[in-house]
């Protein structure tokens, strides 16, 4: 007889335990999801909040970056978000809007991916100056209990012929 009530606790304990594991998953995919959403909305939003750290935040201090072939650092976009804060405060009216679609994500414990396709649109004074669309991979990483990128790499669509 105790050996049937051990047996039903295992079982009800490795269910828990599988319960609890795959909520976790859940909730960390939906924080890399959400991650990649902020970056790209941070950018957009940015001519309105104009807070650097908002964006910052989300890249490990050891990003590392390929952008259309160009290397780029957490540096260089501190430096791009400075040099935009300035253009911005002697009037410039440029802003972005950015578009993520497509959005797949995995996890292998703490290091997550996220595979997905951008459309980036300059606007000066309401009309169009310029867009860009790709594909994008970015890797991230628990760090504590927060996930960063610490690497993109996304590449522009080629123009149709």
């Amino acid at each position: 007889m105790h050996m049937r009530w051990l047996l039903l606790w295992i079982v009800l304990l490795a269910g828990a335990f599988g319960w609890s594991v795959s909520t976790w998953a859940g909730q960390d995919e939906e924080a890399v999801h959400r991650t990649i959403m902020q970056a790209v909305a941070g950018t957009a939003t940015f001519s309105e909040s104009r807070d650097k750290q908002v964006i910052l935040m989300l890249y490990a201090d050891d990003y590392a970056g390929i952008q259309d072939g160009q290397p780029e650092t957490k540096a260089a976009i501190d430096h791009w978000l400075s040099d935009y804060e300035s253009e911005l405060k002697q009037g410039n009216r440029l802003r972005f809007i950015g578009a993520v679609s497509n959005l797949r994500t995995g996890l292998e414990g703490a290091t997550a991916w996220a595979i997905y396709d951008y459309v980036f649109q300059a606007i000066r004074d309401g009309e169009i100056e310029g867009q860009d669309s790709g594909t994008c991979t970015s890797l991230l990483r628990k760090e504590q209990s927060v996930w960063r990128i610490f690497h993109d790499h996304c590449s522009k669509s080629k123009p149709a012929t």
